[in-house]
């Protein structure tokens, strides 16, 4: 039972996916390592080469397709897996120690036919009870470790090549052993080579036990941000599988719609409602290809992330000081390059799915189905011109939705802030001081947050229009008046926690809605001179008017760049930015002829340029009605939803 459990012990830690070769099925025989981690037996590698790309440079992963280029002399040149060896011996050995049976191992160093009791760990063999008195009288060998087979059998001694207390030889100089790594060559080398082929100053070494603690340390660093990006692709695995439910239940709820509609009208609309389901079908079986493809890449992709953690870790961990050393380099290339990959996309708008029903059964028609929602600038919805009368701008920048239906936007120019309705009947206007930047209004009670200009504090409006307060954003402590400030934007989350960005510190600070007292100062990698928060999915979104935004959590880390660009070339000038559950909005510029606002998904990917052929759009807001308001300069523009139908 002792052995049986040793043997399962090994198994357990040792799979058999890490021990046989996926070409030939078999066990490892001289694996040689490519670019992707991935191991094969060298004659295997051989023949497929061989076979299917005779003359090539570089070859295709059997496994994962990824390419690994050859060295000169070809497949003999690639790096081989000692770790690996080191693992099949092992197993190898517990095998034979198990399956001997009743059979006897015999002492492998006398020819008396004795039976074997011990084995010397460093000598890699099996002696007998005379044999190990010898041995331990021999002063070259008084200092092996020698284990009992029942200790070995019973998985309480390793064996593995940690249990040699030697250096590996020098395959370049007889009788030399590697004590030093190079780091210029990422090679392990003897005394020798260190006068011969690697002298300072044009080669840099040290002494192997600390290269390996060193690229240990190095290649751990990488543990985590791999971890985090699993995770990232985990979450869009089950985002995946969340469509695809969600897209289910659209479905049904649209066929019922579909169905309950021509019930009323079954005899004169059944060839139009065969068609309609027809057509919902075919949406169905479309999207959820596309659904599966996204989950097939993914899946592929976080396989292919789980298994380069895995083997670096239990590297990292089980292999000896000079495997690891030899693996490193290869592993740490394959770590990089997957920290580099960007994360798949899920299109958001897959699940999307309406029917838009005709108003009375009398024009025979059940309706029409509604596959997506476009955007669509309003001409009857735009208002405004040069000037400083009523419904007049010049510097509309900030804009915030008051409800019920009320705009309110920063004329910088004409020093004020409008308040208008979204048909753009101007109301009434608030005076300000210096030149009013960014706007937002707070949910509960109406209040309009707004920062000026050059402005230290920042003003927060009762909704009858008067001053409410105002607060500075640094701590009493550090003296507001001698501390500089370059106050931009602002924003106010669900609970009106109110956010203002400061260009001069490069931070954010978050206030009490209720005298404006400092909570928090989060710092911030860009300038956010244009600003929008979603705290419901902790996100914040920055934009510093140059080629990128920044989306960050709620700490101010920042979890993506989005890099917006215009007929493949990036943007000039990035500026206001809005975001919800939909997504991010972002105004651009590129040139004074083109200038757009673009969606994007919650994760950063482009779906569409929902305005073209604004004049210079600023700020960006969502009206109480659902229409996007764009300040643009001289104007507002509205951009509206359009239905989408088959």
């Amino acid at each position: 039972m002792a052995t049986g459990r040793a043997v399962s012990s090994a198994l357990e830690k040792i799979s058999r996916h890490h021990l046989e070769c996926s070409i030939c099925q078999g066990r490892y025989q001289q694996p040689k390592i490519l670019e992707c981690l991935h191991s094969f037996c060298e004659q295997c590698l051989l023949k497929y080469c061989s076979t299917k790309h005779q003359g090539a440079t570089a070859i295709p992963c059997p496994v994962c397709r990824q390419e690994t280029e050859l060295p000169e002399v070809g497949v003999q040149g690639l790096k081989t897996n000692f770790h690996l060896i080191g693992l099949v011996e092992e197993l190898e050995l517990q095998e034979k120690l198990v399956c001997s049976g009743g059979t006897k191992l015999l002492c492998e160093t006398c020819d008396d036919g004795n039976e074997a009791t011990r084995r010397c760990l460093d000598c890699a063999q099996n002696i007998c009870s005379r044999c190990h008195s010898s041995h331990k009288r021999f002063a070259t060998s008084s200092s092996h470790i020698i284990a009992t087979l029942e200790d070995i059998c019973e998985g309480k001694v390793k064996l593995t090549k940690e249990n040699l207390k030697q250096h590996p030889k020098c395959p370049k100089h007889e009788g030399e052993v590697t004590r030093f790594f190079c780091m210029t060559c990422e090679v392990l080398i003897c005394r020798d080579c260190t006068v011969i082929d690697h002298c300072k100053p044009e080669h840099s070494y040290i002494d192997r036990n600390q290269a390996a603690s060193t690229y240990k340390q190095s290649l751990a660093e990488l543990f985590s941000p791999l971890g985090y990006e699993m995770k990232e692709l985990k979450k869009s695995q089950e985002k995946v599988s969340r469509i695809k439910e969600d897209l289910g239940v659209t479905v049904k709820r649209v066929r019922t719609e579909v169905q309950d509609r021509a019930a009323e009208i079954r005899a004169e609309v059944t060839a139009q409602e065969n068609r309609i389901l027809n057509d919902i079908k075919n949406i169905q079986t479309d999207r959820g290809q596309k659904l599966d493809e996204y989950e097939k890449t993914m899946g592929l992709a976080a396989e292919r992330f789980q298994y380069s953690l895995d083997t670096a870790r239990e590297v990292t961990r089980t292999a000896s000081d000079s495997d690891f050393l030899s693996l490193y380099p290869t592993i740490s290339k394959d770590l990089k390059l997957l920290a580099d990959q960007r994360m798949p996309r899920v299109d958001n708008r897959l699940a999307f799915l309406k029917f838009k029903q005709s108003e009375g059964v009398g024009g025979i028609s059940l309706g029409e189905v509604v596959v997506e929602v476009e955007w669509k600038l309003c001409c009857d919805r735009e208002f405004g011109r040069i000037g400083s009368g009523p419904g007049e701008f010049d510097g509309a920048w900030g804009i915030a939705a008051r409800q019920p239906d009320e705009i309110a936007v920063t004329d910088y120019c004409n020093k004020r802030v409008v308040i208008c309705s979204i048909d753009g009947d101007q109301k009434s206007t608030i005076p300000m001081q210096g030149c009013p930047l960014g706007i937002a209004a707070t949910r509960s009670d109406d209040r309009l947050v707004v920062v000026e200009e050059g402005a230290s504090h920042v003003k927060v409006f009762n909704s009858d229009n008067t001053l409410a307060y105002e607060f500075p954003t640094v701590p009493p402590s550090d003296e507001v008046d001698k501390t500089s400030v370059d106050l931009h934007s602002v924003a106010v989350k669900n609970d009106d926690t109110i956010v203002v960005g400061d260009v001069r510190r490069m931070v954010l600070t978050e206030h009490s809605p209720t005298d404006g007292e400092l909570l928090r100062t989060i710092p911030v990698k860009i300038k956010p001179y244009f600003l929008a928060v979603d705290d419901s999915n902790d996100r914040i979104v920055i934009s510093d008017k140059s080629q990128a935004v920044d989306v960050a959590d709620g700490n101010g880390t920042t979890r993506r760049t989005i890099k917006p660009t215009m007929n493949d070339e990036p943007v000039q000038y990035c500026n206001g930015v809005y975001t919800d559950s939909s997504g991010i909005y972002v105004a651009m510029e590129n040139g004074p002829s083109t200038r757009h606002i673009h969606h994007y998904d919650p994760q950063g990917g482009f779906l569409k340029c929902i305005a073209q052929g604004l004049h210079a759009p600023l700020g960006i807001t969502l009206t109480s009605d659902g229409q996007l308001a764009v300040a643009d300069w001289y104007s507002i523009k509205i951009i509206h939803h359009v239905a989408v139908t088959l």
